[in-house]
């Protein structure tokens, strides 16, 4: 988004796969029936390390409610290994110990299921962190806080009374605390931030969650610095002859230090500073301020018309 090919950047979550050329490493039926049970099924630490497996399909068994869980639940979108993959005993003891020390269960295992084909089902048994239902939620900006986090130190965020609301709502519907409903306060909580133009906002963690009050600490994008860089046409960095003064007043205040980054207030600098008819390209860009955990720094380059290559 710009003036001249001027944009202002963001951010995202990913993931990752697996696979591989199973035709090549199959293990047929008859060769791995003796490891499975009379039923079919066999433990991780069961299988054998000097062969491969290829995986038919995977289901997630939630111990506490004693039921499968949907294909599109929470749980079966952070396992890396996919259908139709090929792996050995060793990368499927890797994806456990990921599980297990993915702060997310209280217990987590891996079985096989044996397949007149050859593959194998894998069914992942797993029992989350629960807690009791607390009574209030809380709010707090720790994005320039000290790592000690005194509690003088301790500021509110912007998020809104209603989303406040909204999050108790949820909370009341449910027996206990899990991870999942964890998870979705996070995605309430920053989808308001990111709707409202505070793409920088980002949920860090959950405290006091043994307590009756659970604390959401929300990294909001507060800005450290602003800096105004001018540009040649590779990019390289360059004197401009505009004063920076002229352009810093074009800048709505959001975006001067002080201010939690916001969007909107960079759309509204770019049609601004390119009002002036000086430049050729904008840009703004926040990035993280690696002197300052959570902070942003903004970013202001400009080309001026006539800049020359080097």
């Amino acid at each position: 988004m710009g003036v001249g090919g001027g944009h202002i950047g963001g951010g995202s979550i990913g993931g990752g796969g697996g696979g591989g050329f199973w035709s090549r490493f199959f293990t047929p039926a008859a060769k791995i029936a003796n490891e499975f049970d009379s039923h079919g099924t066999i433990q991780l630490n069961k299988l054998s390390g000097f062969k491969k497996y290829k995986i038919s399909d995977i289901t997630f068994f939630d111990r506490n409610r004693k039921t499968n869980v949907s294909s599109d639940d929470l749980f079966t979108r952070i396992i890396t290994i996919v259908p139709g993959g090929v792996y050995t005993k060793a990368q499927l003891q890797k994806e456990l110990e990921s599980f297990e020390s993915s702060r997310l269960f209280e217990k987590v295992d891996f079985e096989g299921k044996t397949n007149a084909d050859g593959t194998i089902g894998i069914k992942v048994l797993f029992r989350e962190y629960t807690w009791e239902v607390p009574e209030k939620f809380r709010c707090i900006n720790v994005g320039t806080m000290p790592q000690t986090k005194p509690v003088e130190l301790e500021r509110p965020c912007i998020l809104p009374k209603t989303v406040h609301m909204e999050v108790m709502d949820m909370l009341r519907k449910e027996k206990t605390l899990s991870v999942r409903l964890l998870y979705k306060i996070r995605d309430r909580v920053q989808k308001w931030y990111h709707d409202e133009g505070y793409v920088c906002a980002q949920v860090v963690n959950f405290g006091n969650l043994d307590t009756k009050e659970v604390v959401c600490e929300i990294v909001e994008g507060d800005i450290s610095k602003l800096s105004v860089q001018f540009v040649d046409n590779l990019g390289y960095f360059v004197e401009g002859n505009t004063p920076a003064p002229l352009i810093l007043r074009e800048l709505p205040k959001e975006l001067f230090p002080g201010n939690t980054f916001n969007i909107k207030a960079g759309k509204q600098a770019l049609r601004n500073i390119g009002s002036l008819a000086l430049f050729s390209n904008i840009e703004i860009n926040p990035r993280p301020d690696e002197s300052s955990e959570g902070s942003i720094i903004v970013e202001i380059k400009v080309k001026e018309f006539g800049a020359q290559d080097i």
